[in-house]
């Protein structure tokens, strides 16, 4: 005899449904209850983010007065710029006045970015990425994106970019773009270039890059104009791997490798080469004076080379007691940075100015007559 109770397929497949529709909605609260709580508590647990009208700021780096205040884990470059300085986070581009202000706070989304200034103007690109940006004291110039990684980029004094970056077709590429944005130049390298730097007029440029040649780095340097294909000369075989290259006011070139320097006249013809004491620590250039510091391990002691003019091929050597990292030539006189005291020099190796320094500092730079020190969480400013 059948069950009075016995239910139909369908009332089964019915009361299934409503037990997924019912599971589905107790779900759908739960989430509900859950992003609204997270909602309400949002202070606890966001990043304490403030907007005022200076910008777009939050506690990583302080403003208002120096010192300026770094937070933990804030990493950063800093650059002069005309009438203060400008500091490079991983996330912003902070614009300060001499007396501590933040003139502009801008954020960025460059992954690795790098600053490099001009004195009036600055640029900032994303090393192995694509973006670049270029600003003077008024603000934005241009900003753009390439079609390709950036490896290194430059910046002149009117604010023209050169930018190397990788080739599908050439070891690597040139691309050269005016005050504007706008791409005036290209160049497809076979060679590996490290380094281009402008002529003070922005017409054209001294290319560097390295080879190997009988299983020893080498540089060689190459000047071109924009506004032709040719090379205008170029120096091959200096037995050194470049570092760095600078142009004096007269467009004179010099290259800073790991083991010399030499200076070129804006034609090409060698001035003078200067190979170096002992192990390259810093280096700094300023109208046609060259500064080099070096470490002597086995003496244990530290070197200042001097080379006031490279015309008269005379080199100023001073035997350091201090154990200095970091050198800046800045018109008539040059400044190094030791641990906990920067020193003030002329070019002829005498000490002009001596200041001991609370704590240690990295690095400085220099606005007017203010030095501004690099440290781990602040950003010190002395009158030097």
């Amino acid at each position: 005899m059948e069950e009075k109770n016995k239910k139909t397929p369908s009332e089964i497949r019915k009361q299934k449904k409503k037990r997924r529709n019912t599971q589905k909605f107790i779900g759908f609260i739960v989430i509900v209850a859950v992003v609204l709580g997270l909602y309400i508590s949002k202070e606890r647990w966001m990043p304490n983010f403030k907007i005022d009208n200076s910008g777009y700021t939050d506690d990583e780096i302080s403003t208002g007065s120096f010192p300026l205040r770094v937070s933990n884990n804030t990493n950063y470059k800093t650059c002069a710029a005309e009438g203060g300085i400008i500091v490079l986070t991983d996330t912003r581009i902070y614009r300060y006045s001499l007396s501590g202000e933040a003139n502009e706070i801008i954020p960025h989304t460059y992954a690795n970015p790098m600053l490099k200034s001009s004195g009036t103007r600055t640029l900032i690109y994303e090393h192995n990425g694509c973006g670049i940006r270029v600003d003077s004291r008024r603000g934005l110039m241009y900003e753009k994106r390439t079609d390709s990684t950036i490896y290194t980029a430059s910046v002149s004094s009117k604010g023209y970019t050169a930018v190397v970056t990788e080739s599908d077709q050439y070891v690597c590429e040139i691309h050269v773009y005016d005050n504007s944005g706008n791409e005036i130049y290209f160049r497809g390298c076979t060679e590996r270039v490290t380094d281009v730097v402008f002529r003070n007029d922005s017409t054209g440029c001294y290319i560097v890059s390295l080879n190997v040649s009988e299983g020893h780095i080498v540089s060689e340097i190459r000047s071109v104009d924009f506004n032709s294909d040719g090379i205008n000369w170029s120096v091959s075989e200096i037995q050194t791997c470049p570092v760095s290259v600078k142009v004096s006011p007269s467009d004179d070139i010099v290259l800073f490798g790991d083991s010399m320097c030499t200076f070129y006249s804006s034609a090409g013809q060698e001035i003078m080469s200067y190979q170096y004491p002992g192990n390259l620590i810093d280096t700094s250039y300023s109208g046609t004076s060259a500064v080099m510091i070096f470490e002597n391990k086995e003496r244990k002691s530290t070197t200042v080379s001097v080379i006031r003019d490279p015309a008269l091929g005379e080199t100023t050597e001073v035997r350091a007691n201090d154990k200095f990292s970091h050198v800046l030539a800045y018109n008539d006189c040059f400044y190094l940075l030791a641990e906990t005291m920067i020193d003030a020099y002329d070019y002829s190796g005498k000490t002009i100015k001596a200041s001991e320094l609370a704590e240690p500092f990295r690095n400085f730079v220099k606005s007017g007559k203010f030095i501004f020190l690099e440290g781990h969480k602040k950003i010190e400013k002395i009158e030097f």
